[in-house]
């Protein structure tokens, strides 16, 4: 696609409206921690990880595997084109210069640390301490796919928003769903400007990411299993 004046103007646009929807989304996470009881800090989850940077990293690769495995499966089932997704690839691509570093810190990064903070800090932090890991882990994710609105992209962001959480819980801390959240993002938007939306996918495609991301998972599991005490639905057993 030719990159124009009024493409670049779009990119601009897209990545400020995408920034004050977010900013609204912090603002909510924020007010939320400071009205409840306890220390702010710690109802976000900004506490150090109990992860170190290598499981970060591979947890990391894990989210990009899944991604791809999802996209995967809405190419092959025809949805992908239909979604919001495809619609930002195709507003993206061949997108370069200033444009594309703010829509890098607005959608890329932004995203990551407001929806984090609100899903994986205050809401899933919540939920667990008062209904368990595993239901704080999945009423999170669907609260984190409902904020992505249209139906497909909110049915894929809802199983992201289940791994993240899992991430999360095993971290202890809100900085590692951030870490991987970010780096999902930034690479989807590195793929976008530069190819656009997806073409096709095989069940290959979608095979190789679900066994990036449970490969991911089993390896940091093993990792950090005598550094972590067994809890409720995620013990070894």
């Amino acid at each position: 696609m030719r990159w124009s004046d009024a493409h670049a103007d779009g990119v601009l646009a897209l990545s400020a409206a995408v920034s004050a929807v977010e900013l609204v989304i912090a603002a909510l996470a924020l007010a939320a921690a400071l009205l409840a009881p306890g220390a702010p800090r710690e109802r976000l989850g900004l506490v150090r990880p109990r992860l170190r940077g290598r499981e970060t990293a591979v947890l990391a690769v894990g989210t990009l595997g899944l991604s791809h495995a999802l996209d995967a499966i809405l190419a092959q089932t025809g949805l992908y084109a239909q979604s919001e997704l495809a619609r930002f690839a195709l507003h993206m691509q061949g997108a370069r210069g200033l444009p594309l570093v703010v829509a890098a810190l607005a959608i890329g990064g932004l995203p990551a640390l407001a929806e984090e903070l609100l899903c994986r800090g205050v809401l899933q932090r919540s939920l667990a301490a008062r209904l368990g890991p595993a239901a704080g882990i999945a009423l999170a994710a669907l609260v984190f796919g409902a904020l992505h609105l249209e139906p497909i992209h909110a049915s894929f962001a809802t199983l992201l928003g289940a791994y993240l959480g899992v991430a999360g819980y095993w971290s202890g801390s809100v900085w590692t769903p951030i870490a991987c959240h970010a780096i999902n993002n930034l690479f989807a938007i590195g793929i976008s400007a530069h190819s656009g939306p997806t073409a096709s996918a095989s069940p290959v495609d979608v095979a190789i990411g679900l066994a990036v991301a449970a490969g991911a998972l089993v390896h940091v599991r093993g990792r950090v299993r005598r550094r972590l005490q067994p809890a409720a639905g995620f013990d070894d057993g």
